[in-house]
């Protein structure tokens, strides 16, 4: 599914129409997908056409993407000459060329890269990465130290949205060096490649989760942080953090008292069945996908390739889930409506599985379950792991509101102890 604000992406282009060449009449235009568009068509540049619609909006849109007769039309009217021959330099699609020139192959998680001291990484390049772009890079830390299979939770998110992961093998519980390992990959990771220093992001479970918080802390210009299984502290307001924890985490508690005190509404604790274990591989996605959207929808003038990828990805992620897993692409519709994406399919799509209750339900229970960790597990210390009766019977009574979502049993996991393992 391709959403319109992906084919007809509305920037702030305030170029005037090309000296000498007349718009054209306003008329309803066609895209390959089935799209429309009523709007006059003010010129063309570099493979894209300048629309306004009777609203005075502007935007653009690759000329690639029109019906063919409308190309000819197009081209006709602002005399471009006859379509390129198939092979020939039509210029790149949107989302540009493979980056296939980068010195780590593409798709496949890399052996030990020596940071030229005693430090090295594990990096994994997405297949999706483009070539002349900067990407957004996740610093993963593990408790036990990095290893080559650690960036697989995170490949499906990273595919995704054009994320690099790259793993400290040295950063690890008890180790007092782990912040100069972590900071020598950093400092390896965004010479070599090319990164986005406005996009850097930290992650990691447990004593790693801690590191990630840390990293944060001394490098405020990391955008955000997917934490997993202990809590910690953030270096600025503007990060953002997506907090993933299991129900019977010995630091549940731990999390919901950091979560206490962060201010950026974009910020979210979310429980999954389990003890302290590493979150899957889906929650792992859409803790990217969310960390990503947020910056992209805040900053879609200057990023509108990456935006309209990322649009493009996420309706395709709604589509596949809509019939196999309401909730989720329930979920996905209701962040980008949230966010001020405007679409037609979307809004109908968002409107019809709005009209399951079980699919509002998990939605609400999305954000409220988080903050009613923060009121609860909150109060108590997080040495206690034995569960409170008071706690208990309110996770009971909280779970009750979510019959028929997992959260019901979330929550009754919730009023059990605390475990490590």
């Amino acid at each position: 599914m391709k959403t319109l604000e992906m084919l007809f992406l509305t920037l702030c282009w305030a170029a005037a129409t090309a000296p000498g060449t007349e718009p054209t009449e306003s008329r309803v235009w066609n895209a390959k997908s089935g799209h429309k568009v009523e709007a006059k068509a003010l010129q063309v540049a570099d493979g894209k056409v300048q629309l306004e619609r009777a609203d005075g909006t502007k935007m653009l849109v690759e000329l690639a993407k029109f019906a063919e007769a409308d190309q000819a039309a197009l081209r006709k009217h602002f005399d471009l000459g006859e379509e390129p021959a198939a092979g020939g330099n039509a210029g790149a699609p949107p989302e540009g060329a493979p980056a296939d020139d980068l010195p780590y192959p593409l798709g496949k998680t890399t052996d030990e890269i020596s940071c030229g001291d005693e430090f090295s990484y594990f990096l994994y390049l997405p297949m999706s990465l483009r070539k002349g772009v900067k990407h957004p890079v996740l610093f993963v830390m593990n408790p036990g130290g990095g290893s080559q299979g650690d960036p697989d939770r995170y490949r499906a998110g990273a595919e995704r949205n054009r994320w690099i992961i790259a793993v400290s093998k040295q950063s690890k519980n008890g180790f007092d060096g782990s912040q100069k390992a972590v900071d020598s990959m950093i400092e390896h990771v965004t010479t070599k490649l090319p990164i986005d220093r406005k996009r850097m992001y930290t992650s990691g479970f447990s004593g790693g989760s801690r590191m990630a918080f840390a990293t944060a802390g001394i490098h405020k210009e990391i955008a955000g942080v997917i934490p997993c299984g202990a809590g910690g502290n953030v270096g600025s307001t503007k990060q953002v953090v997506y907090g993933l924890c299991g129900s019977n985490c010995f630091n549940r508690t731990d999390m919901a008292n950091s979560f206490k005190g962060f201010k950026n509404k974009d910020c979210l604790l979310r429980y999954f069945p389990g003890k302290h274990d590493w979150a899957n591989d889906e929650l792992c996605d859409d803790a990217i996908t969310h960390l990503n959207g947020v910056f992209l929808v805040a900053n879609r003038s200057n990023y509108a390739d990456d935006y309209a990828f990322y649009l493009q990805q996420v309706s395709e992620l709604i589509e596949k889930c809509t019939g196999s897993a309401p909730l989720r692409a329930y979920l996905w519709t209701s962040f980008l409506t949230a966010h001020g994406v405007k679409d037609a399919k979307l809004a109908s799509t968002h409107a019809t599985l709005g009209q399951d209750e079980a699919n509002k339900l998990y939605v609400k229970g999305l954000a409220d379950v988080g903050e009613f960790a923060q009121k609860t597990f909150g109060e108590v210390p997080s040495s206690q792991w034995k569960a409170d009766p008071k706690v208990a019977a309110a996770c009971k009574k909280e779970a009750k509101k979510y019959t028929g979502t997992p959260w019901e049993e979330i929550l009754n996991l919730m009023s059990e102890d605390a475990q490590q393992f």
